[in-house]
């Protein structure tokens, strides 16, 4: 019994865990939602779902794009994230 509790918790754990992660961001003033879908591979901000795939910036993050319109949403730590769309920061909390 013990030998199936250990595979069991062994191959569990070399499984990566894919998460949604939902922040509140700021732009001109402004607050929106945006959702980053690990498993799904998408980001939606303001009605629109972006493609993602992760990316080397901030504690992590991912490269966002849909239609030619791309950008980098990188995390830092404490559940503060930022990306520069069409040339304008944006800033984000993790929702908590």
């Amino acid at each position: 019994m013990k030998k199936i509790l250990l595979i069991a918790l062994a191959m569990g754990l070399s499984q990566a865990q894919a998460a949604t992660y939902n922040y509140v961001c700021k732009d001109h003033g402004k607050t929106s939602a945006l959702k980053v879908d690990d498993a799904a591979n998408t980001l939606t901000w303001k009605g629109t779902v972006y493609a993602i795939k992760e990316t080397d910036c901030g504690r992590a993050g991912w490269h966002a794009e849909k239609d030619g319109v791309g950008f980098d949403f990188c995390t830092a730590t404490k559940g503060v994230a930022d990306f520069d769309f069409k040339g304008s920061p944006v800033t984000c909390d993790m929702k908590r």
